[in-house]
């Protein structure tokens, strides 16, 4: 009697240890996912990026089928592409917005963009009192979303993947603020129609696919967040 219960002691012992070393895995994982979702934003480290959060999301997995508690993957993949999408608009306004535009790897990206698909960063570029794109309209949008709005939302991200209510509720309120900024940042454009996009290679169809799909992200996401449960996400 005495060994049949040692034995189911050992064995609940080596099962907690092993679901304590899945639960380690997973919270690794999560670690490089988040950490890859930001450095996918820095535009020239983003491939790097791409190979950590794959790599996170597949350590995720294997703790998973090894027993691990781990979050909802649809919350895990909305939160990963607010991540990015953040990421990606914090580094590349901040990098114009900064002094980052007087390296040759800032002017060099942000002119070729111009030429691409905004003539407005291609025209007068690195000239006027504070640097960067010379439009004081998209310098007004670069202030707020540089120092304000992507701030709020990355913090955000990271505490919706953290399934923390505070998370869910920030981030509602930064999609909507981001979906007011967007609204601002295409009026701005549409006043230089012209410029903006006619003196640039590919235009109006080149900004959607290259920049504008992200910008949907509220419209497609506000309502699944409005409608989430928010029991799910604890204090």
């Amino acid at each position: 009697m005495t060994e049949t219960l040692s034995s189911a002691q050992a064995q609940s012992l080596t099962e907690a240890e092993e679901l304590a070393q899945a639960q380690a895995q997973a919270d690794r994982g999560d670690r490089w996912f988040i950490s890859g979702c930001v450095v996918c934003g820095t535009w020239v480290l983003g491939p790097i990026g791409v190979f950590m959060l794959l790599y996170g999301m597949l350590q995720m997995k294997r703790a998973e089928a090894r027993g691990a508690h781990i979050r909802p993957w649809a919350i895990t993949c909305i939160g990963g592409f607010i991540l990015v999408d953040t990421s990606v608009n914090f580094f590349a306004w901040g990098m114009d917005f900064l002094w980052a535009h007087d390296s040759t790897i800032g002017s060099s990206l942000w002119i070729d963009y111009g030429r691409l698909v905004d003539g407005g960063y291609m025209y007068d570029y690195n000239v006027d009192r504070i640097g960067g794109v010379a439009d004081n309209g998209e310098k007004a949008v670069q202030l707020g979303m540089v120092l304000m709005g992507m701030p709020i939302k990355m913090v955000a991200a990271w505490g919706f993947l953290r399934m923390k209510q505070w998370g869910l509720q920030w981030t509602l309120i930064a999609y909507w603020m981001y979906f007011a900024f967007w609204m601002v940042y295409l009026t701005n454009m549409m006043q230089d129609f012209p410029l903006r996009f006619g003196s640039s290679d590919y235009g109006v169809i080149g900004f959607w696919l290259l920049v504008n799909v992200p910008f949907l992200g509220p419209l497609v996401l506000l309502p699944y967040l409005h409608t989430v449960r928010r029991d799910l996400w604890k204090p």
